[in-house]
């Protein structure tokens, strides 16, 4: 499998009726417009990608509890530069189903929680997830809080992280994919960090009543995955993912001339299947020491590790 970088296109609205408006300032795009619905905004892209050096500004008010972007133009998100929230105090939700590789030179300047997703869509309070990441939306009835997500494909997109991600502490970090690596870091002091796998045809349910976080997978039928707007996504499988962004310096993951995917240090091929995760790198989520305390803060090193269709929650 040829694995030629190509320089992906920046950052662009998509021309549907969200109103997303996307300024470029040389290497700032500033994010603007989309359409608001109760304390939420939403924006939808047909690109949304980041080359090393450049900032995506997602402009808000301090009235927004809840930035929801989607990417409609099938191709996947490679994202190599800064993302941040300007404006507010708002969550952050990027949602690509064909497919987001976040490089090793991507972070974050987000003053709440972040989540970046392959799914199919996102569901709210009462409402049976209608910000679909395909197709028209009604955003009247897209109020309250973002509570599961819906991956109403037999193949999700595969997400991989090899950046610096890292949060305010108390705040929430979630990755969520058919396939998920992670050898980046991964920072939420005194929060969650949420890395969920999912197969195809699944719901993941991330909040529930009585609980600070929680995670509960609902299958849909077979059937259910050929009706609707959604089976016409081409998400991409993880060697294409791979091969397709300008990556060419990854360290932890690469492709074989066979087309396998190969965990470096290990030489294990990781099946392309849904429900698959690798977590390395760091993953921390502890309180940042007092002080004047002479103990210092732990955090999680993993070694190059695999979870079969399972989410991992520290």
């Amino acid at each position: 499998m040829a694995a030629t970088p190509t320089k992906a296109q920046p950052i662009t609205p998509a021309n549907d009726n969200t109103g997303t408006t996307v300024n470029q300032n040389g290497n700032q795009f500033d994010i603007q417009g989309g359409t608001r619905s109760g304390a939420n905004l939403f924006h939808s892209f047909d690109q949304f990608n980041l080359n090393s050096g450049q900032t995506a500004n997602f402009l808000t008010t301090p009235d927004t509890t809840n930035i929801l972007g989607r990417v409609t133009g099938g191709n996947a998100s490679y994202v190599n530069g800064l993302i941040q929230v300007l404006g507010g105090n708002s969550n952050l939700f990027l949602m690509n189903p064909a497919g987001i590789i976040l490089g090793q030179n991507a972070s974050l300047n987000i003053p709440a929680s972040f989540s970046v997703t392959t799914a199919t869509g996102i569901g709210f309070d009462n409402n049976n997830f209608g910000f679909k990441a395909i197709g028209t939306n009604d955003y009247s009835k897209l109020v309250g809080n973002p509570s599961g997500y819906r991956f109403n494909l037999s193949n999700p997109g595969a997400l991989v992280n090899e950046g610096n991600l890292s949060l305010n502490p108390g705040e929430n970090l979630t990755l969520l994919g058919g396939t998920v690596i992670n050898t980046g870091q991964l920072s939420a002091p005194g929060g969650n960090i949420t890395i969920a796998a999912v197969e195809g045809g699944s719901t993941l349910r991330i909040s529930q009543p009585g609980n600070l976080l929680s995670l509960e997978v609902e299958t849909f039928h077979a059937t259910s995955l050929q009706n609707g707007e959604d089976a016409n996504i081409n998400a991409l499988s993880l060697p294409e993912l791979l091969t397709r962004g300008n990556i060419t310096h990854a360290s932890s993951v690469t492709v074989n001339a066979d087309g396998d995917v190969v965990l470096t240090d290990s030489n294990t091929i990781i099946a392309d299947t849904p429900g698959t995760t690798i977590i390395s790198g760091s993953v921390n989520v502890s309180i940042p020491p007092n002080p004047r305390s002479t103990k210092s803060a732990a955090s999680s090193s993993f070694p190059l590790s695999k979870g079969e269709g399972k989410g991992i929650e520290t």
